[in-house]
């Protein structure tokens, strides 16, 4: 009994309080797509799995919304690439010759191509007058996939870096018939700004460790944050320093937990350089940066700065609709429409900010705002009493066979 009185009031507990987060969007001036940057703090309630967040209207019905990553092209614009030509050879080669006016550089092109379940290999070729080749990538794959919603479909050409005023994309068709490429490009963010975002929550102390020759700066924040790159403002001249971020790390050593340094990022500061870093996959709560001195002396440290990338969300708003954004982590993963209906070519889309944003608790239940039947205190009281009947009636059950058998 005293187990199930423990399971009891556990759960009565677990179902009487809940947290969340919310806040309000900021009136809009027109109908349409609007974007809603994230904020670090919104990242950090919502523990970096987005599926937990909603935005409401006044009716209280969600409305639809698509993330917006950096790395994403969804809302970039299609820039096509002029096709000087396209030279067929049967039963051997596809060559298709484009002029890169603009001579920027690029690591890929994208092939507009109408759909085909095939698999071919191609050569890629640059060139500075269109008469002398140089190779640039050579017997690559070129898979294709189709697209359920058109008639084509759209592939990328990765490839090194290169400003070559013209590129021939050599296809090969001795083992399959030639496919149609319909046209070559580049996306292009046009619309969202990619500066990173400061994130102002760690506290940071500064600790000079003589005896191992390193300085260590102390970062503490309340809750866990997403970091992609550290910037330092060094006042010093002449330095060149090794650098650790260290975070501490638990594991089981003989039924004993053990605490332990892990090196989770390195790298080097020196006065030619910016000393700006990029770091992959940190969040951290704290952590530290360790900078070994050797004989020299502490470096004069003016600022470290931490970043993340932008990430947005993008809806379609009405004008001078009360609009609430909730962060709960109780909420499933959504499944909205808008993603297969936002155009790329949707530019200079205006930001509207959250504001407000706070942690809130759901109101505690109360036992006495209903009838004691429909309490969870008398459903489980039913369990456990029904429990008990049927082990009693069990063990008297058996009691009799018992008696049958010695008769």
């Amino acid at each position: 009994m005293k187990k199930y009185s423990f399971l009891l009031f556990f759960l009565i507990g677990i179902t009487c309080f809940g947290q969340n987060y919310k806040g309000v969007l900021e009136p809009t001036k027109k109908d349409g797509f609007h974007k809603i940057m994230l904020t670090s703090d919104m990242r950090a309630a919502s523990k970096n799995n987005f599926h937990f967040i909603r935005i409401k209207d006044s009716s209280n019905q969600e409305v639809p919304y698509v993330l917006k990553y950096q790395s994403d092209r969804l809302f970039a614009s299609f820039l096509p690439i002029p096709i000087l030509s396209t030279t067929r050879i049967k039963d051997s080669v596809t060559a298709i010759l484009i002029e890169n006016k603009t001579l920027k550089n690029h690591t890929n092109l994208i092939l507009q191509i109408t759909n085909a379940a095939i698999s071919k290999r191609y050569n890629l070729l640059g060139s500075d007058d269109s008469v002398l080749w140089f190779g640039i990538t050579l017997n690559k794959i070129l898979n294709l996939t189709n697209s359920t919603y058109t008639s084509s479909t759209e592939t990328v050409i990765n490839f090194p870096i290169n400003a070559y005023k013209f590129l021939k994309i050599e296809i090969s068709d001795k083992n399959s018939l030639p496919i149609n490429v319909l046209g070559v490009g580049v996306y292009e963010n046009n619309f969202f700004s990619e500066e990173p975002i400061a994130i102002s929550n760690y506290n940071q102390e500064i600790i000079q460790i003589k005896d191992k020759k390193v300085t260590q700066i102390k970062f503490a924040a309340t809750n866990y944050h997403e970091i992609n790159s550290i910037s330092f403002d060094v006042k010093s001249a002449f330095f060149l320093r090794n650098v650790k971020i260290i975070a501490k790390r638990t594991h089981k050593i003989k039924k004993r937990d053990e605490v332990y340094d892990e090196v989770i990022s390195s790298f080097e500061l020196s006065s030619k350089n910016e000393n700006i870093f990029t770091l992959n996959n940190v969040y951290e709560k704290e952590f530290i940066v360790e900078i070994d001195n050797q004989d020299n002396p502490a470096l004069e440290i003016t600022a470290i700065k931490l970043f993340q990338q932008p990430i947005y969300l993008i809806s379609n708003l009405k004008k001078n609709e009360k609009y609430q954004f909730e962060i709960d982590t109780t909420f499933l993963e959504p499944s909205y429409d808008l993603g297969n209906f936002v155009s790329d070519n949707i530019l200079n889309i205006e930001e509207v900010l959250v504001i407000d944003f706070l942690k809130v608790k759901t109101k505690k239940i109360s036992i006495q705002d209903k009838p004691f039947w429909q309490t969870p205190v008398f459903m489980w009281i039913c369990i456990i009493f029904v429990g008990l009947f049927i082990v009693y009636f069990a063990l008297d059950l058996l009691k009799d066979v018992k008696r049958q058998e010695k008769k």
